[in-house]
């Protein structure tokens, strides 16, 4: 008997135990369900948050970068042939062989403004990076890609935290892309001509380590004399015409300058008084630099 009265005591005690316990698990999944909304529901906001700053400066970096207008790019307005779109069809990467610095100096302005150009001497691409004495370190950095093979104008942006990519159609692009096997360039022997177009031969000099050759326009507007080279390692300079598209650049860049690599520009604005001048003072022929465009998601896309 006393071991019967053993046993009901201990299958109530168990029993009253299982009763409190099971409510308790409950309330516990109740209470987890709750925190994992709430951590959700924070997350996304952050994600919204981060989202809207990462739009604010590509908005930022495309004033900076095309100017003031460049805002409205998304719908090709402010006179930018760039319309945003998630269907700009990109490369997977971009690779250089060719890397340039230019420094361009205005009497207008103060310092100089450092334009680094990225080539591929046998793809219709170019790279570019641009240092403003003005530019806001805040906006992150920016690595543009003109991309005359895909019509397109790709943006990557890097901050110390976080990689990503805007890309832009780009309409102009059949204008810098080079000649196809249907439509040949110029042929140009460059050694003997003496007048080009509007240019006229003014004579060569050695810049940044290579043989280059001058060609003075004039108008009643200005001056400029422009200097090329047609040094074979350089072949890939014929793309550099997309960079008129830069702030740092329009009005300065002669329009059909003569063919090769773009070494130097000094000019006289008769209209405004303004002397200027754009200068390649470094050129590496042995670059290898990719930018693989897994490394920038698309901004709101995420990595895959």
């Amino acid at each position: 008997m006393r071991t019967l009265l053993r046993l009901g005591a201990c299958a109530a005690i168990l029993t009253t135990f299982s009763s409190t316990a099971r409510p308790q698990g409950i309330l516990d999944r109740i209470k987890k369900k709750a925190v994992d909304a709430a951590a959700q529901k924070a997350e996304e906001k952050v994600a919204e948050k981060i989202g809207e700053m990462s739009q604010k400066m590509v908005e930022n970096s495309m004033a900076s970068i095309f100017g003031d207008s460049a805002s409205a790019a998304g719908g090709g307005r402010g006179g930018l042939p760039f319309l945003i779109g998630t269907n700009a069809k990109t490369e997977s990467s971009y690779s250089f062989n060719v890397v340039t610095t230019m420094e361009i100096e205005s009497s207008k302005q103060a310092g100089k403004v450092v334009l680094t150009t990225l080539y591929n001497t046998s793809e219709p691409y170019v790279g570019m990076k641009i240092v403003s004495p003005d530019d806001n370190k805040a906006n992150g950095t920016a690595f543009i890609v003109m991309d005359a093979k895909n019509q397109t104008m790709v943006m990557m942006m890097s901050t110390d935290t976080s990689k990503f990519s805007m890309a832009y159609g780009w309409s102009d692009a059949k204008k810098y892309a080079p000649p196809t096997s249907s439509a040949p360039k110029e042929q140009v022997n460059w050694d003997t001509v003496k007048v080009w177009r509007n240019y006229t031969r003014i004579g060569t000099k050695t810049i940044a380590g290579y043989a280059s050759d001058g060609y003075r326009m004039e108008s009643p507007d200005g001056t400029a004399d422009v200097w090329v080279s047609h040094d074979h390692a350089l072949a890939g300079g014929g793309m550099f015409g997309a960079s008129s598209q830069l702030k740092q650049m329009r009005g300065r860049l002669p329009a059909d300058y003569p063919q090769g690599m773009l070494m130097q520009v000094t000019s006289v604005n008769n209209n405004t008084g303004e002397k200027g001048s754009m200068t390649v003072t470094n050129i590496d022929t042995n670059a290898r630099v990719t930018y693989a465009m897994s490394d920038y998601p698309k901004l709101g896309a995420g990595k895959k």
